[in-house]
């Protein structure tokens, strides 16, 4: 710019012209917000460069100075738009033949360039950069509908594994790249049943069985989820559930106990909902009067990781812990009551839930040589 008026003298069209350029690009970088700036910086571009080249063309083409660069620059209109400004394919094409063809007419009158110069500084330099920039843009588009196919699948395989395991081990299982060595961790394992499932399902068509489950376990996920207890697995209308693992947490015996209480009350509500979806017939009609489960709840040690074979693992937990969580669920039966823990769950309770606890006697469990402390809440 400074060369051009210098040579020039100071010129009002082309210090104007610059003069809107500076100021519309303190606008356009300062000024415009970010959506803004995506819808328009096609358009503010293609002004720029094709007005940049018009008016030094016109300048040099109303005076006596000859154009110093020569007849390459027809080669740089049509290469810089196609290449390395960001057009689009189309508004750089445009560009290229915007620019190039005002200098060409320029360059010719001026006597510095032929017309038989044209071929080799104006048609085969376009018809080669646009073939490259279709060809550019061909890749571009593919690799980006393969990134967007990649992150779709990610997202999906994402989505699946929470459905199927949950939040906190899903990610586990995703930073440690799908291996889950066995960890011997101290955790609390229950175990809830719903009480004469047998019955209240055997006058049900399957469809209307698996809907009541479905219904029956996502109430409960939504309450397991709130004490952040893993799900482990479903067996039948049984849930097994562990707190302290995969995701460590403190107190871990206080959230199973909260929980199991928590489960319980959404049940109750759950009646309420079933009774007015008239499902409350299937069970009512054979002596039940409402839905109740049976929960039991132990802590100590197990072993915690991926079992299962070469070709199918599944993450789950053993050990004593986890048989005596199950037969403290079966208790109830004895006790007549819903909710049944070991002594060790007692202990490490909270004052406001250990005052509400209620012994309920000792009991030698099955496949166990001293008697167990049970407790109720």
């Amino acid at each position: 710019m400074y060369d051009d008026i210098n040579t020039f003298g100071p010129n009002i069209i082309y210090i104007l012209y610059h003069s809107i350029d500076l100021l519309g690009f303190f606008v356009f970088v300062f000024y415009l917000s970010d959506e803004q700036r995506k819808k328009f910086h096609q358009l503010y571009m293609g002004l720029i460069w094709v007005g940049f080249i018009n008016i030094g063309a016109w300048i040099y083409y109303f005076s006596e100075f000859n154009f110093a660069p020569g007849e390459g620059i027809i080669i740089s209109c049509i290469i810089i738009p196609l290449t390395i400004y960001p057009f689009y394919f189309l508004n750089g094409i445009l560009a290229a033949l915007l620019t190039s063809i005002p200098m060409m007419i320029m360059l010719i009158d001026k006597g510095i360039m032929t017309l038989d110069q044209i071929p080799f500084l104006f048609i085969f330099p376009l018809i080669f950069t646009v073939f490259a920039k279709a060809n550019i843009e061909n890749r571009l588009r593919k690799d980006f509908i393969k990134s967007i196919k990649l992150e779709s699948n990610k997202k999906l395989m994402h989505q699946t594994l929470k459905r199927y395991f949950g939040e906190n081990l899903t990610e586990k299982i995703l930073d440690n790249k799908g291996s889950l060595k066995g960890d011997n961790d101290w955790v609390t394992v229950s175990f809830t049943d719903i009480s004469s499932y047998s019955t209240i399902i055997e006058h049900m068509s399957p469809e209307l069985a698996v809907k009541f489950l479905n219904e029956y376990f996502t109430a409960m996920h939504e309450v397991i989820e709130r004490y952040n207890g893993q799900i482990i697995n479903y067996i039948g209308d049984c849930l097994m559930v562990v707190y302290g693992a995969p995701k460590k947490v403190d107190d871990h015996e206080n959230l199973a106990i909260q929980c199991s209480i928590g489960m319980r009350t959404k049940l109750n509500e759950l009646n309420e909902i079933w009774k007015q979806k008239a499902y409350s017939k299937y069970w009512k009609n054979h002596g039940i009067d409402k839905i109740t489960a049976r929960t039991g709840v132990h802590t100590g040690n197990v072993i915690v990781g991926n079992i299962g074979s070469d070709r199918m693992l599944q993450y789950s937990i053993i050990g004593d812990t986890v048989n005596v969580a199950s037969r403290l669920e079966q208790v109830n039966k004895e006790f007549s009551t819903n909710i049944a823990f070991s002594e060790q769950v007692y202990f490490a309770l909270s004052d406001d839930l250990h005052s509400k606890s209620v012994y309920l006697g000792e009991i030698k469990l099955k496949g166990r040589d001293t008697a167990t402390k049970i407790y109720s809440i």
